[in-house]
């Protein structure tokens, strides 16, 4: 072998070698560690009565990115400090996956981006989070993160939270949570931290929930101010309870919603109900159904929609899927499958399906 080849084979393998042997060391000594993760996920959907540029119905027929479990990749670490405390932090990134971009407003991480300490006194996390709307809600909803769903009816139930810090603590069967936010929207012209204007984009929450095996239930409530001078008196409010219990391979669900915003963007009154029920046939197979109705009384609108999906799992990594939902609306009420007013002309009904893989890692 030529001296050049022996020099170029040491340094191919000495850099990775260093960094294994830094990282187990690391490891060994402060016991951390970091874990990357990810979900990708991607369908063929069909939505009836879409809305054109011209406001007019159509049907779409496209790669709808994310319909079982919207795409993902993180980090998340932990660091043992010893006497029971542990430094946590997590960085995650949403994508599309038909296009690479990335979501939450070509946020880097997006989804989350925080960093904490978790011991016998409960966990604090400061950063980009979940809302705990989100952290609570989707327990209790049988399509869980499917986009015919909850969250399609009111967007917080995936809602995440800038500039914020997050108390959390499980207490026997129960769990208490509490979160403040200095600025919930980074994005929005005066909607994060603005001198002299303390009240604009705050967000305010608190939660408890009851987890005994087989029923769990949770309570949350959530205000936020408005993200201007003008309006920063303004508040969007929710209160949202549900509950859900196992009975051998079924497991019901019920959840209540009242939202009530002065603030002129979202400005509504409503009371939001759903109701479902999930059937795991085999350990591979399962299916899920739901009823969503919710009572407009600011707009005398009563849309619903009616959904279910089944899902199989061709490995514990990878799901093949499908689902199909229904919206109805009323008296000009623009409640679409994948979000209000979101790809649907206002008063018209929309018919919904889409099949796809999801993989995760």
């Amino acid at each position: 072998m030529k001296p050049l080849d022996v020099l170029y084979l040491r340094s191919k393998w000495a850099l990775p070698l260093l960094l294994g042997t830094s990282l187990y060391a690391t490891h060994a000594n402060a016991q951390s560690s970091v874990t990357l993760y990810g979900i990708v996920d991607n369908s063929l959907e069909y939505l009836s009565n879409v809305s054109s540029s011209k406001g007019q119905n159509h049907s779409l027929l496209h790669m709808a990115a994310g319909s079982q479990d919207a795409n993902r990749f993180g980090f998340r670490g932990v660091e043992n400090l010893g006497g029971g405390m542990k430094a946590i932090m997590v960085l995650e990134a949403g994508f599309n996956v038909n296009t690479g971009q990335s979501q939450q407003n070509g946020r880097l991480f997006g989804r989350q981006a925080y960093v904490g300490l978790k011991g016998s006194f409960g966990t604090v996390t400061l950063g980009r989070q979940r809302t705990l709307i989100y952290d609570y809600g989707l327990s209790v909803d049988p399509l869980s993160y499917y986009s015919y769903a909850l969250a399609s009816i009111d967007s917080a139930y995936v809602g995440r939270v800038d500039n914020s810090i997050k108390y959390a603590k499980e207490i026997g069967n129960f769990n208490v949570s509490g979160l403040f936010s200095t600025g919930y929207d980074a994005t929005i012209t005066n909607g994060a931290q603005v001198p002299g204007a303390f009240r604009i984009g705050k967000e305010y929450s608190v939660g408890v929930g009851y987890n005994a095996g087989a029923f769990n239930s949770s309570v949350v409530f959530d205000q936020r101010q408005g993200t201007s001078i003008a309006t920063q008196g303004n508040t969007e409010r929710r209160v949202s309870f549900g509950a859900a219990y196992v009975i051998g391979k079924f497991k019901p669900f019920f959840n209540y919603e009242w939202y009530n915003s002065s603030i002129p963007a979202t400005a509504r009154r409503y009371d939001l109900y759903s109701a479902g029920l999930q059937y795991h046939a085999t350990p591979a197979l399962s299916f899920s159904g739901a009823l969503f109705w919710e009572n407009v009384t600011s707009a005398n609108q009563r849309p619903y929609i009616v959904a279910g999906n089944v899902d199989y799992l061709l490995s514990k990594r990878t799901h093949l899927f499908a689902e199909a939902g229904f919206a109805r609306n009323t008296n000009g009420s623009k409640q679409g499958l994948t979000g209000y007013g979101t790809e649907i002309v206002p008063g018209s009904n929309q018919l919904g399906v889409a099949v796809g893989l999801a993989h995760f890692f």
